[in-house]
């Protein structure tokens, strides 16, 4: 994906995240579909931290002497840095596939994201983007319902209806929401 090769911030986060793990590495989140938004509809530039789901994780989490250990909400690793920071997240601990009770496969992280939009990735290991039913909603402008009940537990996590979770991830790509599935 040209958009990622030509940043400074992706580079830097790609060597730090394969100093940490074997050759199964994704990119997934706002800077992936945020980033094609904005190459697609012209929104505006995405200023997100990245996040990649990782197959094998090394025993020992080594980092440039700036950047410091920290854990995510799910007790994951989270790299901070000046800049940004990065979410390394083993596949092994997502939690959409664990409460599913599914094999720790990258298909099963992808249709267990809550909403459309954010069942995309960018495999490192084949250079390409992947996730069909992203790449859809990226490419009709439009967010609904990926998994319910992964929407649901983001929603009330958030204290709001899976309504309005559709309809404030919409608003802020540009997208028209889809509320039929819920």
């Amino acid at each position: 994906m040209e958009y990622l090769s030509e940043n400074e911030k992706f580079q830097e986060a790609m060597d730090i995240v394969r100093t940490n793990c074997g050759d199964k590495m994704w990119l997934v989140g706002g800077s992936v579909y945020r980033g094609l938004a904005h190459l697609m509809y012209d929104i505006e530039e995405p200023d997100v931290d990245f996040d990649f789901i990782v197959g094998d994780p090394n025993g020992n989490i080594i980092l440039p002497n700036t950047w410091r250990l920290h854990r995510n909400t799910y007790g994951n690793p989270k790299f901070v840095g000046g800049e940004f920071s990065i979410d390394f997240v083993p596949l092994s601990t997502v939690v959409s596939i664990k409460r599913r009770g599914l094999e720790f496969i990258f298909d099963n992280f992808l249709t267990g994201t809550p909403l459309t939009v954010q069942s995309i990735a960018y495999d490192v290991a084949l250079g390409k983007i992947i996730g069909e039913i992203g790449i859809n909603a990226l490419e009709s402008g439009s967010v609904g319902v990926n998994n319910l009940g992964q929407a649901l537990f983001c929603s009330r996590k958030k204290g709001i209806s899976v309504e309005d979770l559709i309809r404030e991830k919409a608003k802020s790509l540009g997208f028209e929401p889809v509320l039929e599935l819920v």
